[in-house]
């Protein structure tokens, strides 16, 4: 097919057709330099992205409750709507969101002048009006340290003694950024802290790493406590949100996401709040 033929059919203009072949998305082939596009492979990739529609493209903070939530939505859809999910840090899925490669991120950013979660953060970074911002649920975070508490850490100040070995999370982490301005508040310097930059990428990783003795402390979630058999020290209740692309909000995929949502159709593992899950916060 010739470059007027695919306009005609995806009902584009020419330019736009242009456009997804620079951009690599298009199925085509240059010959005698002419650009064209063989029919059968043309509707296939029309076939394909039809399907992708069905789908939820997510990305963002580590958290290990939506493995669960996402996969029993995609089960109660029968498997026709899946949701796909990247956990690439807080931060990153909203950079992600702003760049269109992802339809919603979750979050929890944590705004030091505020006392607010996610909001300002947003208004920062993205148009207004471009975004949607739900509630997915809320979230205790804390210390965990070894059962029994070997070295009696109570505070964010304990975490500078010299035998306290922390372990941290990645830099952008919506966590990441709640200790440094954790330890900001208390006039820690990073380099008082042994293992300061020492990472890891997930909140099981922390537990693991406390866990194996690798590290005394970590910040985390009280459920990964749990998980492991680890004390906990609370420190903070967070609002864990999902941001979501204007573009997308009306379709019928999100609608039966929220509803779905706002169901609560398990009970919240130790640590979590459902209290306010599927409510529209902006």
């Amino acid at each position: 097919m010739t470059t007027k033929e695919v306009a005609r059919l995806l009902r584009l203009n020419e330019k736009k057709v242009y456009q997804l072949i620079q951009e690599g998305e298009i199925p085509h082939v240059k010959i005698g330099g002419k650009w064209l596009f063989p029919k059968n492979d043309l509707l296939k990739w029309v076939r394909e992205r039809t399907e992708r529609e069905k789908d939820l493209f997510f990305g963002g903070s580590d958290d290990p409750l939506l493995g669960r939530f996402f996969a029993a939505y995609s089960e109660f859809k029968g498997f026709e709507t899946i949701v796909f999910y990247s956990a690439i840090g807080s931060e990153a899925g909203i950079i992600s969101l702003s760049k269109g490669k992802v339809q919603g991120a979750c979050c929890h950013l944590y705004d030091p002048e505020t006392g607010e979660y996610n909001i300002p953060f947003l208004k920062r970074r993205l148009p207004t009006g471009s975004f949607r911002i739900v509630t997915l649920w809320h979230r205790r975070q804390g210390l965990l340290v070894k059962k029994g508490n070997p070295l009696s850490i109570k505070t964010i100040r304990d975490l500078a003694k010299p035998k306290v070995k922390f372990i941290n999370r990645n830099a952008h982490s919506g966590t990441r950024i709640l200790f440094d301005t954790l330890i900001k508040k208390e006039g820690i310097a990073p380099d008082e802290i042994q293992g300061y930059y020492q990472e890891v990428n997930s909140h099981i990783e922390v537990g693991i790493k406390v866990f194996s003795g690798e590290a005394d402390v970590g910040l985390g979630l009280e459920y990964i406590a749990h998980l492991f058999a680890l004390d906990f020290i609370p420190l903070i209740e967070e609002r864990f949100d999902l941001v979501i692309s204007e573009e997308i909000w009306e379709t019928k995929k999100v609608k039966d996401f929220l509803l779905f949502l706002s169901s609560k159709s398990f009970l919240p593992p130790p640590g979590y709040s459902f209290r306010e899950s599927g409510k529209i916060i902006l």
